[in-house]
């Protein structure tokens, strides 16, 4: 493949990568509890580091570049794991995405968890967010967050637990979380 080409093609994936990244993965995380994708994102983890040395490798390998000495095919292959590495994230959330969106394709059952509501945002009533956790279940970074209606808002206090109704999806993970009244 000319270098040219393989410019284009890089530029275009990389765009392609960074709108997934910026635009359709923040729309698909609001149906979703922040644990419940992490939880996700954890599972698939090998899958994202194997596409990610994949695309980098058909991106930037060239046999032309490859051919030399063997500190330079060394440096080569080095080069082309670096880069892996840096595409990974934006990689990742790619697959995260196309997992999240593929989840809600069929809904199997309907569940309902406890949510004990940690935060409430006071300082702007606009959003309607509280954040809080679910009891017995492990959490590595962030809580979960929860958008509220401005009646559920109005309703709900700090340290008050609440039970959500989800519906569990094709690969069972609970997705569009709404208070059970």
């Amino acid at each position: 493949m000319k270098k040219l080409t393989r410019i284009i093609i890089g530029i275009s994936v990389v765009g392609i990568l960074w709108l997934n990244s910026f635009y359709f993965l923040p729309k698909e995380s609001l149906l979703y509890l922040k644990s419940d994708m992490n939880d996700f994102k954890k599972s698939i983890m090998p899958i994202s580091i194997i596409l990610s040395i994949a695309i980098t490798f058909l991106i930037i390998f060239d046999l032309t570049e490859y051919k030399g000495k063997k500190w330079s095919k060394i440096i080569y292959i080095l080069y082309i794991g670096i880069m892996s590495f840096i595409f990974y994230p934006m990689i990742s959330d790619t697959i995260l995405t196309l997992g999240l969106k593929t989840n809600r394709l069929s809904s199997n059952e309907s569940i309902t968890k406890n949510f004990i509501i940690t935060v409430k945002d006071n300082f702007s009533d606009l959003n309607n967010t509280v954040w809080g956790r679910i009891p017995n279940k492990t959490y590595d970074g962030e809580i979960d967050k929860l958008k509220l209606s401005q009646t559920e808002y109005d309703l709900v206090n700090e340290k008050q637990e609440i039970e959500l109704k989800m519906e569990k999806g094709i690969f069972g993970i609970p997705f569009n979380p709404i208070m059970k009244k």
